[in-house]
């Protein structure tokens, strides 16, 4: 999307919004330079989701990230399921301690990098 249509969704960390679209540029801790645009917003539960936020175009955009979202909160029981009965647990346990189904919060970041005129100075995320 154009700068000016991103800008309708900014996230404002000094206010501690930090879901919607921002940029960072930034050193890293080996000095390279962290070049990303970015678009982070929560995605599961539904009732915890603010759709003010999420972008409207691609128009199918919400259809298909809450979509998605069900799918991988369905995938992380089973990974919860799968990491307890290998470490020898109940197999709900480790769900259980993140929250179970009420708790968990599932977040999406998509990450965009945009053309860097110094690729050799510039890492997308570090």
């Amino acid at each position: 999307l154009a700068v000016e249509e991103k800008e309708k969704y900014a996230n404002d960390q000094a206010a501690g919004k930090i879901q919607g679209y921002g940029s960072k540029l930034a050193n890293n801790a080996c000095g390279q330079l962290e070049w990303e645009d970015y678009f982070f917003h929560l995605v599961y539960p539904e009732d915890k989701r603010d759709l003010s936020i999420w972008p409207k175009t691609p128009t199918d955009y919400i259809e298909a990230t809450s979509e998605y979202a069900k799918c991988l909160r369905l995938l992380s029981t089973k990974v919860f399921k799968a990491l307890s009965i290998g470490l020898g647990l109940e197999p709900d346990r480790l769900e259980k301690e993140v929250g179970g189904l009420e708790e968990l919060l599932l977040q999406m970041k998509i990450n965009y990098y945009p053309k860097c005129p110094q690729p050799e100075l510039a890492l997308g995320v570090e």
